[in-house]
């Protein structure tokens, strides 16, 4: 195992020849990103590399295109189709594969962990209470928290101004057994889990030693989260089993059954009444057994009603435990409702040792707050009561709170999308109000206008969701609870296969590389000709 010492002398050897790189004549100023999303990846490529020396710090080295994250666990696009190297020659951007652990306001650094050899990365963490465990508990067993050698270098990374974009985890609510055994659903790695779950529960309930029972529970496929990314997942995964699986599993059909589960009255919330009402009459009539108004109590390991201990055992099945139907049988259940903070900004952003004068300003009256005095003041990072995001500023800036309730605003700290809310009015957690914030903050800091300019302002381009059987929804941007400022030349949404060709559409062009276009346009059309990849990997 690396000794503390050896981390350090890592940490202070990076240091060291970054500075000698600045000082040799490069008197730009240092920009350090941490995370590779759509917040971090769209503001490195649009910082202007004349005016900034740019870093990112990412655990994984790319940026997932999100949105088409369920075509891809549903074999309708391969996985390399919707990832862009963060590395890339025409991109003059510096990369480190590592962790952020902690941040010095004074002296303008991040500690970060080398994640290059760190075996999970692609995924999303099982749990963050879990990720806490297995920081302190190293281990030489699979499974059983990190592997010496896993424990990456320690590398401390200076900077001028910082962007904090490292966005959010899966909330479990606390449900018993679902950080352990559901499969959740934010990263490549997750796509890849679901994908091949789904095939092994099909391999395992055509096994002649497979009961019908136990086939029937195989093969009931649980998706919780009626919001976008669980709605398009169970109508991509129908799909898939309808028009493909099905095809090669010919003993099967018929047996195969996809279960949509909310607390909410309705999926897909955000849309108008009645294109909500339209998704779910289209979801059910497709075979989606759409479950709303069910609490989720646990998830555990064995078939129903079986006895404890209830050991982990991917050839059997899962039960699904719900207030209103007791015990469920199901093969697989993904997670895909709610987001929850990192441990980066849950812990290690929390109280401040040490005021930085230079770089902080008092709201009030805008002077630098001062810890003189007999007493001294304790300050900490500004969050969100009861959520732990960031509450930033209306220009993105991070803020400092102490226990007299005044708040100092962090001049060169800013922070952006699923772990930050600003308080000048939180835009929805999506890739497009990421999008938006990244786009404004690279503009104004190639402008060095952000101190004379009103703050971000949200602007709604519309939400898209795709609801199976080659039916989408579109909702046009207005405001849902107030119908007098809806516009007068455009509908509430369009639906139906139209709306679809406007999603397929929207996603090709919105995808960042010409590369990745082409080759989703060119699989899709491969899709519709041949059927969509079927392979077990």
């Amino acid at each position: 195992m690396v000794t503390q010492s050896a981390k350090l002398a890592a940490a202070s050897s990076l240091d060291v020849t970054l500075e000698d790189e600045k000082t040799k004549g490069d008197k730009r100023e240092r920009v350090v990103i941490l995370g590779s999303g759509w917040g971090g990846y769209t503001l490195s490529r649009r910082l202007s590399p004349k005016q900034y020396h740019t870093t990112v710090i990412s655990p994984r080295s790319y940026f997932v295109f999100t949105p088409l994250l369920t075509d891809a666990a549903s074999g309708s696009l391969e996985f390399s189709n919707i990832v862009e190297p963060v590395r890339d020659k025409s991109a003059q951007v510096d990369f480190i594969q590592a962790a952020a652990q902690s941040l010095d306001l004074k002296k303008k650094t991040v500690s970060c962990e080398a994640t290059v050899v760190k075996s999970g990365v692609t995924e999303s963490a099982r749990t963050s209470d879990q990720e806490d465990k297995d920081s302190k508990e190293p281990s030489e067993k699979p499974g059983k928290g990190l592997r010496s050698w896993e424990q990456g270098e320690l590398i401390e990374v200076p900077y001028d101004k910082l962007i904090i974009a490292v966005g959010a985890v899966s909330q479990t609510f606390g449900t018993p057994g679902v950080q352990e055994n559901a499969l959740f659903f934010k990263d490549v790695g997750d796509a890849k889990r679901v994908k091949r779950r789904l095939r092994e529960c099909f391999e395992l309930a055509v096994l002649p030693s497979t009961t019908p029972e136990v086939r029937k529970w195989l093969l009931h496929f649980a998706i919780v989260g009626g919001g976008p990314t669980g709605s398009e997942l169970a109508a991509n995964l129908r799909d898939f089993i309808n028009e493909d699986l099905s095809k090669v599993y010919p003993s099967l059909q018929g047996i195969p059954q996809i279960s949509l589960y909310d607390v909410a009255p309705k999926v897909l919330s955000m849309f108008d009444e009645s294109l909500a009402r339209y998704a779910m009459d289209t979801m059910k009539k497709e075979g989606i057994n759409v479950q709303t108004s069910h609490h989720i109590k646990g998830l555990r390991w064995g078939a129903p009603r079986a006895p404890p201990p209830h050991h982990m055992d991917p050839k059997r099945c899962l039960t699904l435990i719900t207030e209103e139907e007791g015990e469920i049988g199901v093969g697989m259940c993904v997670w895909a409702t709610g987001n929850a903070m990192p441990k980066f900004i849950r812990k290690s952003l929390g109280q401040v040792d040490d005021l930085p004068q230079d770089i902080a300003v008092l709201k009030t009256n805008e002077e630098s707050p001062s810890n003189s005095g007999e007493q001294t003041t304790t300050w900490e990072f500004k969050k969100v009561p009861k959520k732990d995001a960031l509450m930033v500023d209306g220009h993105l800036r991070v803020q400092l709170v102490n226990e007299h309730g005044e708040t100092a605003v962090l001049k060169n700290v800013f922070a952006l999308g699923d772990n930050a809310m600003p308080e000048t009015g939180a835009p929805p957690a999506t890739a497009q109000a990421t999008f938006q914030e990244s786009k404004w903050l690279a503009d104004r800091l190639n402008k060095g206008d952000i101190e004379h300019i009103p703050p971000f302002s949200f602007r709604n381009m519309g939400t898209l969701a795709y609801i199976g059987s080659e039916k989408a929804l579109m909702q046009f941007p207005h405001d849902m609870h107030d119908p007098s400022k809806r516009s007068k030349y455009l509908p509430g949404g369009i639906k139906g296969y139209v709306a679809r060709i406007v999603w397929n559409a929207a996603y090709i062009t919105m995808s960042i590389s010409w590369r990745n276009r082409l080759r989703i346009l060119f699989r899709w059309t491969l899709n519709k000709l041949f059927g969509r990849d079927v392979a077990r990997f």
